[in-house]
């Protein structure tokens, strides 16, 4: 009996083990807010449309903080459909995955930019 209790309770340990390692082990996939970006505004004016690749150029480069300056003035476009608005929250799920990597990049600055975009989809009330 007592050999049997110690072999369930190895069997549950590795298990455990197991389990957590599988968990552990789970990547967390890199956001890349490029393509959608593209899409949504392919219909765009042309200064947007100039301003999303200027906003793509960077994020591909990793400049985080110029990509968010050069998406602030497509910000200020009145009705963004709601395919803009899921790539803009996209872009700063990206730029706040680099800030939480390297919190150096965080400034005032760019806390207001990260701000005007959550409010840009998400609106005034949250």
């Amino acid at each position: 009996m007592h050999i049997m209790k110690a072999i369930s309770v190895n069997a549950i340990l590795l298990i455990s083990i197991v389990a957590i390692t599988l968990v552990g082990c789970k990547k967390e996939e890199k956001v890349d807010a490029t393509k959608p970006l593209e899409q949504s505004f392919a219909t765009a004016t042309p200064e947007v449309k100039q301003s999303i690749q200027a906003v793509n150029a960077n994020l591909k480069s990793g400049n985080v903080m110029e990509a968010a300056k050069q998406l602030d003035p497509v910000l200020n476009t009145p009705n963004l459909t709601e395919q803009q608005k899921q790539a803009v929250a996209l872009t700063l799920k990206q730029v706040n995955d680099a800030i939480a990597a390297n919190p150096a990049l965080d400034s005032k600055e760019m806390y207001e930019l990260r701000k005007k975009m959550f409010f840009k989809v998400y609106g005034q009330g949250h």
